[in-house]
């Protein structure tokens, strides 16, 4: 019998609760201010910049005005021509909340948290939303699809770091915006850059950028082939996007974008124990290599925008569609899902001077067309074992606004979100619809003394267990798991960010709580066996995060970032109902620092990175843990080595590890048998030559 559950999530009765901590930050802030104010010194000199909107936010508010913990970063052509960038580890390093971790699995993806969202992820990125080239990666369920994004190609990055719901819905306790679009000041241009490097790694990029009065258009593709750091994961990755902006009148402006992916290839070693992972760290589980584990997948996803500005405010229709065919053989079975997916979004803004509003409506789609069979062994094909087709739909209502009195800013916004899942299987003891409602409230101030933003803001996320989470459960079948839930997320956060001395000393930091109920827990029951979830008990997580930025001298540059976080479970309990509370969450890092320093003497381009992870515990129980370590990168790049008017020739080499230092990268939370742990490489070396035209 198909059985329908609805759950009212809203979170407006907690919001009481942080009132008196959002008043005490908030005065200790502005004292920080008044401080940091004074010492601000008078030049002639200084420019003030255009402020920038906060694309990331979906919102009528500039990146300097924003009250809440944002960050952003450029890349120059320099930049991207004097490094390798094969993961977005690279780019994430230089943003303090994030942590995105390079499994060295292609088959996995790479494990990104923001704030500790997304510990759970036992694959791919789970509870933060990410966005390529304003199209969403993360689909109506919840799922983010990253392979599509080549790291190599990012021009821009802005990261939200607290609870989104308020502008992107379902899965957004956190926002990663990136855009490979170049800046509107860049030249026509060709570039090609090709590198080698270890592990059999070899890779090829081509980008084009051409501008004219009323188009622009941008393009990238690119093919990597490595035989990887461990013993069966090589593999083989095709990515091409295209990009453009066509001003149809002086009022409107259509904007277009597409790309695609074809991973032929991606085998999948599987994590080790704590004693192979020491004694072995190139191993692949022999179960994963006897059943031909690994990743087989194409992609292709296509949007347009249209924007009008008349004189009632500005319109903006946004709609997109992606297609995924995945095969995903894995010890206990084979999976296939045909995705489609889309979305369109339609909104309004209106500006009154001191007070702006933006109204929207949303929808989301997804169909998985899934298929599972028995592995009989290298990938072969047994019994179906689960047929169906899940469908989800996403609809919502949403409004942002601002007001300005003198020096303070208040942002404050409100959104409904209605999800259903749908499946077309007959069964009699699962369910086949499920049904989740929620409503996201945000609310922030801030003061804006100088070029400091003092800031403080409650808001909110909630996170849909998705079609994956649904289908997989204790006994297998069709149908959806009758009993899981969304998670809820509600956020308080304060901060300061500014700049003093010219603008030479840049500096960000903030304090934030999250309170999270209704977890989503990650267990598995046998070795080698599905991952299944259940909904059990709360945590708690309790952090700062720092940034601090020195342009020293015009060739020398320094930056660090840290991120403190304290990730505890409340009234938590086991599969075997064993108590948890008190204990850390897993997969979370209490410390982290990370530090760059860059010396461009001339022609040079010279950088010196370093990140420190501390320990960390890889299960709920906490009986296993994750070591820290130390890891120092060094790049070198030489700018026209050989130029003309017309072409520029720029070679590079990355040292990776420089002491060789043996650490874990990441691990698989939870993981059965004591096998969490994913080794990272040793010292390792790219090397290649970019030329411009």
């Amino acid at each position: 019998m198909i059985k329908q559950t609805q759950l009212d999530l809203n979170p407006l009765p907690l919001l009481n609760t942080f009132s008196r901590h959002l008043f005490l930050y908030t005065v200790f802030f502005l004292s920080l201010s008044i401080t940091a104010h004074a010492q601000e010194i008078d030049d002639s000199l200084k420019v003030d910049l255009e402020p920038i909107e906060v694309t990331a936010m979906h919102s009528v508010i500039s990146t300097t005005e924003a009250p809440v913990a944002l960050s952003t970063l450029s890349r120059d052509l320099n930049e991207l021509n004097g490094r390798a960038t094969l993961s977005l580890e690279d780019i994430s390093q230089q943003m303090p909340g994030i942590w995105v971790s390079d499994r060295q699995n292609y088959a996995l993806g790479e494990r990104l948290t923001i704030r500790g969202v997304g510990w759970r992820a036992a694959f791919g990125v789970r509870g933060v939303q990410v966005v390529l080239n304003d199209m969403p990666l993360t689909v109506a369920d919840g799922q983010t699809m990253l392979n599509i994004v080549d790291p190599g190609f990012i021009r821009r990055a802005e990261l939200l770091r607290g609870p989104a719901a308020t502008y992107w819905g379902n899965s957004s306790g956190g926002v990663l915006y990136l855009s490979t679009i170049p800046s509107a000041n860049e030249e026509n241009n060709f570039r090609l850059k090709t590198m080698a490097g270890s592990y059999g790694t070899q890779k090829v990029e081509g980008q084009f950028s051409v501008s004219g009065s009323n188009h622009q258009v941008n393009g990238y593709t690119s093919y990597l082939n490595t035989d990887g750091f461990r013993n069966y994961s090589a593999a083989q990755v095709f990515r091409s996007g295209v990009t453009g902006s066509v001003n149809l009148t002086s009022k409107s402006r259509l904007e277009y974008q597409a790309a695609t992916i074809n991973m032929p290839n991606a085998q999948h070693p599987s994590a080790l124990t704590a004693q192979d992972a020491e004694n072995n760290p190139t191993n692949a589980v022999s179960s994963f290599v006897d059943a031909g584990a690994g990743k087989q997948l194409t992609q292709q996803q296509a949007g347009l925008s249209y924007m009008l500005e008349t004189s009632a405010g500005t319109l903006d229709i946004t709609g997109y569609g992606i297609y995924r065919d995945l095969t995903n053989p894995l010890p206990f079975g084979i999976i296939t899902v045909n995705r489609s997916a889309g979305g369109l979004r339609t909104t309004f803004d209106k500006d009154w001077n001191q007070f702006k509003i933006k109204i929207g409506l949303e929808t989301k789609f997804q169909s998985d067309d899934r298929e599972e069979f028995e592995n009989t062994g290298d990938a072969k094909r047994g019994a179906i074992t689960v047929n169906q087709v899940e469908e989800v739909w996403n609809q919502a209502i949403f409004s942002t606004a601002t007001y300005s009195i003198g020096k303070f800013n208040i942002l404050g916004g409100l959104r409904y979100d209605r999800i259903n899942f749908s499946t077309d299987a007959n069964t009699a003891s699962q369910s086949g619809d499920r049904t989740f409602q929620s409503l996201s409230p945000s609310l922030g101030i801030n003061y804006l003394p100088g070029n400091q933003n003092i800031f403080a803001n409650i808001s909110t996320s909630f996170e849909a267990p998705t079609t994956t989470e649904l289908v997989n459960r204790p006994g297998g079948g069709n149908g959806f798991n009758p009993n899981l839930k969304p998670e809820q997320t509600v956020g308080l956060e304060t901060g300061i960010r500014g700049s003093i001395q010219s603008r030479t000393l840049t500096y960000d930091l903030t304090f934030y709580r999250l309170w999270i109920e209704d977890l989503l827990f990650p267990y598995q029951l046998e070795n080698n066996g599905p991952t299944f979830y259940q909904n059990q008990g709360e945590t708690r997580h309790t952090g700062i995060e720092a940034q601090l930025g020195w342009q020293i001298h015009r060739d020398l540059k320094i930056s660090a970032n840290t991120t403190v976080m304290k990730a505890k479970f409340k009234q938590a309990k086991t599969v075997d109902s064993l108590s948890l509370k008190g204990n850390e969450v897993p997969g979370i890092a209490p410390f982290r620092l990370n530090g760059k320093v860059s010396w461009n003497p001339g022609n040079f381009l010279l950088s010196l990175t370093y990140k420190h992870v501390s320990s960390y515990m890889a299960n709920n129980l906490n009986t296993a843990e994750n070591e820290a370590y130390n890891v120092f990168d060094a790049s070198f790049s030489f700018r026209n080595i050989f130029s003309t008017q017309d072409v520029e020739v720029q070679p590079f080499m990355d040292i990776n590890n420089l002491f060789n230092t043996r650490y874990n990268g990441s691990v698989t939370v939870n993981a059965f048998g004591g096998r969490y742990f994913e080794p990272a490489p040793g010292r390792n070396w790219q090397t290649g030559i970019s030329v411009n035209f």
